[in-house]
């Protein structure tokens, strides 16, 4: 049946189920023929391709293959589109505004990256709209976001002076909904949580992609990019396909293989989650490795891998992370495994003692802010057992995800 069908019998036999296997054959960057479709299980195709936010994908590549695309796949990928044509109105018109506030501002993720890994802004789902500015503009930023009509979920109420200060050092983006369209946006004032992620990267490392006729976002550089989702996506014990499917699908895209995107990646500070990300897009997406990859030898590599696997696949790939056992627990590991240095795991680390949601639920004079840490494990128990409890209710998954 070809290379790409056979790849998917053996991960069969090796344990992964027939709907798992065919969403990773649907994601392949390669194409080629796809696995037998006969006989699946639809509802549980359709919850791995719902809990990896791929519908859209999924539906997409059946549809080229010229296969059937079962019901709650072909309404979940409807949906994934009309919110992602949403999102591009937002995000032109956010870029405008920004602009006009005299805030520079750079578009992560969501329907720049659709643009750029896939052809159309539409193809990839993205459940908000990412933003970054620097640390200095973000007060000003949240102004413009409320003459939007956006209104912040977090940070609640007003933070200024040293609490403001406390929480922007604590956490690395506020959240705004929009309570008529349900769009979010998540502005960021640092790319991840290592202190060094903080603040706009240099003009050389942005540009600018058109996603309607004399109308662009700025956007990071290939290498910036192709960097920035392998750290995100390790950090988060890529919990996502999707994630995954991005980097391999840039990797494809690049003229040389990916093999520019490697080593930009391998000199700079993202080898161990670069080098994660093309074994994992390997193995699960038959993704080529850019010609010259070889793989770290380093443990953490191996362990985050591992880690990874497991997430991904938890009950056959349709179980949400925080319906596992595990929970946030992985994610802390991972973050822990891909640091590049110490000052990231440190930042990692104060992360379990020092919670923005804390800081923006509680309000506490400066010279009480020594307690936060002490109130993090009982309000983090808190809302872990919330959050489980509404899982469970719902059948284990999250039903704000198409």
């Amino acid at each position: 049946m070809g290379e790409r069908v056979a790849e998917a019998d053996r991960a069969i036999k090796s344990g992964i189920g027939r709907e798992f296997a065919l969403v990773c054959a649907c994601l392949s960057p390669a194409g080629g023929a796809l696995p037998d479709t006969a006989g699946l299980a639809e509802n549980l195709l359709a919850g791995i391709a719902r809990r990896h936010q791929v519908s859209g994908l999924v539906a997409f590549r059946l549809v080229q293959a010229g296969r059937p695309v079962p019901r709650q796949v072909q309404r979940r990928a409807l949906l994934a589109r009309q919110t992602a044509l949403a999102q591009l109105g937002a995000a032109l018109d956010l870029a405008q505004a920004l602009a006009a506030a005299g805030i520079r501002a750079v578009f992560l993720k969501g329907v720049a990256l659709s643009q750029q890994a896939f052809g159309s802004p539409l193809l990839r789902y993205a459940a908000d709209l990412d933003i970054l500015v620097a640390l200095a503009d973000v007060p000003q930023a949240w102004q413009v976001l409320d003459a939007a009509g956006y209104a912040r979920q977090s940070p609640r109420g007003e933070l200024a002076g040293a609490r403001l200060g406390l929480f922007c050092r604590a956490s690395k983006d506020s959240i705004h909904r929009h309570p008529e369209s349900g769009l979010v946006v998540e502005l960021h004032w640092r790319m991840g949580d290592d202190p060094a992620d903080a603040g706009l990267p240099p003009a050389g490392q942005l540009t600018m992609v058109e996603l309607a006729p004399g109308q662009a976002l700025p956007v990071l550089v290939a290498e910036a990019q192709f960097a920035y989702l392998c750290q995100h996506g390790a950090a988060h014990g890529w919990a996502r396909l999707k994630w995954l499917t991005d980097v391999a699908a840039l990797l494809h895209r690049a003229p040389d293989g990916g093999s520019a995107l490697w080593r930009q990646a391998r000199s700079g500070r993202a080898a161990i989650a670069a080098a994660s990300a093309i074994m994992l897009a390997q193995r699960l997406l038959g993704a080529p490795p850019p010609p010259g990859f070889v793989a770290p030898r380093a443990l953490r590599l191996r362990l985050l891998n591992a880690l990874a696997l497991r997430v991904i696949q938890a009950g056959g790939g349709a179980r949400e992370l925080e319906a596992t056992p595990w929970r946030g627990w992985a994610e802390i590991a991972a973050k822990l495994l891909v640091a590049p240095g110490w000052r990231t795991r440190l930042a990692a680390l104060r992360r379990l003692a020092l919670a923005g949601e804390d800081i923006a639920a509680i309000a506490l004079p400066r010279g009480l802010f020594w307690l936060y840490p002490v109130l993090r494990l009982p309000l983090l128990v808190r809302r872990r057992a919330a959050r489980g409890a509404r899982l469970r209710r719902r059948g284990g998954e999250d039903n704000t995800l198409p």
